[in-house]
């Protein structure tokens, strides 16, 4: 089974879902010439193309006929109608949609086959200028909904979740947003795992059939420009939790502004290559803006080690408990290729800890002060090693509670 696309597939839709949000464009149901010139000089901003076979107005619905989106280096997209319900002009000559209505989505590629049903897009603010700058000229919407989302791979379903829910709130004066998201019922079907012997340990470990959910839940303000990531998570019934924090600056207004200009610039450039080119020195130029505040990445488990050690064990003609201190017992040899003192001992530390209780276990960097992402980039790809102390690396294993990103 290769699902590889459905992935990117599914990336591109997420994206698409944003460029979207200006489909809200006007509510003028006489005035189709307006609503088409305003929706196509909204979705351009990112290099996205937009292009309908029909606008018909009626009242204040608005359905767009056979939607197409061209994104740089994609294939086209196809949408189908899109149904704009309650469409209002507002005093500052802004339109603002109550609900945005999609037709099934359904796009193949090789053996894979995307399906997203009932996308609803509610609270759609379309501003009067995208070019002026600043939030006001930002599309935002206040929820996003989905129905099933399924990945079909040969005529068989490998994944599907119930629906996405996206809440989005935004302070009167567009200082901060919140962000909220939830995945229900995950299934992730891997007795279609291609690999045998991949397929052969997956069930022996009992995991022919995984469910969970996903949760996001996030922060940005517009002023300084700090994204606080607060959980970003998968949790697989009967395998564990993994979760995700992260705390960036410089992310402001401007910043998007910025990368929204190469990014049409480069669409508009007839030359791929040249293209590419020109949007990565963009992208390099840009991130001097950014700087790593924290991150946190945490393992809570559920069944998983305990499985895992028993089967390993079992391969090796031993119990689960002998396996395990095995494992212990060869951690601080295996470490020692990392050349980095500090670290090992810290890992070796934690590993013993889990492994005798396996509970959670956390890696955290947080530095005393912001470190500018071109400066990581640098060390990255100098001496690795070096990252350990620049963001101040940190394991540990069982915490009572959770380690989140610094206010």
């Amino acid at each position: 089974m290769t699902i590889q696309f459905s992935s990117m597939r599914l990336l591109s839709a997420s994206a698409l879902v944003a460029a979207l949000s200006g489909l809200a464009t006007p509510a003028m149901a006489l005035d189709a010439d307006d609503f088409a010139t305003r929706l196509s000089a909204m979705t351009s901003q990112t290099g996205t193309r937009l292009s309908f076979a029909a606008v018909e107005p009626e009242g204040s619905t608005i359905v767009l006929r056979s939607v197409r989106v061209d994104s740089p280096g994609q294939p086209s997209f196809t949408l189908g109608d899109v149904t704009f319900k309650g469409v209002e002009e507002e005093d500052d000559g802004s339109y603002f949609v109550n609900e945005a209505v999609f037709a099934d989505i359904e796009t193949s590629e090789g053996e894979n086959t995307v399906s997203i049903d009932g996308l609803e897009i509610s609270g759609l603010t379309v501003p009067v200028d995208g070019a002026a700058g600043g939030l006001d000229s930002m599309l935002w919407y206040e929820g996003l909904s989905t129905g099933e989302i399924s990945v079909e791979n040969k005529g068989v379903t490998v994944f599907s979740m119930a629906g996405l829910d996206l809440d989005v709130k935004r302070a009167e004066d567009a200082s901060q947003v919140k962000v909220t998201m939830t995945g229900s019922d995950l299934e992730i079907d891997l007795s279609k795992v291609d690999d045998p012997k991949a397929k052969d340990a997956l069930k022996q470990l009992g995991y022919e059939t995984v469910t969970g959910d996903l949760k996001l839940d996030g922060s940005w303000d517009s002023q300084s420009g700090i994204i606080n990531l607060e959980e970003y998570s998968l949790a697989l019934d009967d395998v564990g939790r993994l979760a995700l924090s992260l705390e960036i600056s410089g992310y402001t207004a401007e910043f998007i502004k910025s990368m929204q200009q190469a990014q049409s610039a480069a669409a508009a450039n007839p030359d791929p290559q040249a293209a590419q080119q020109a949007m990565g020195f963009a992208m390099l130029g840009m991130l001097q803006q950014l700087s790593f505040k924290s991150a946190s990445l945490r393992f809570d488990d559920a069944s998983v080690t305990e499985r895992a050690l028993e089967f390993a064990g079992k391969k090796q003609g031993v119990t689960g408990e002998q396996m395990r201190q095995a494992v212990k017992f060869m951690m601080p040899l295996a470490l020692g290729q990392l050349g980095i003192p500090a670290l090992q001992q810290q890992i070796s530390a934690a590993a013993s800890v889990y492994l005798d209780n396996p509970q959670n276990i956390t890696i955290t960097a947080t530095p005393a002060e912001p470190v500018a992402v071109p400066v990581i980039m640098g060390a990255g790809m100098g001496d690795p090693r070096t990252l350990v102390d620049l963001l101040n690396v940190q394991v540990s294993a069982n915490k009572p509670v959770e380690i989140c990103c610094k206010q």
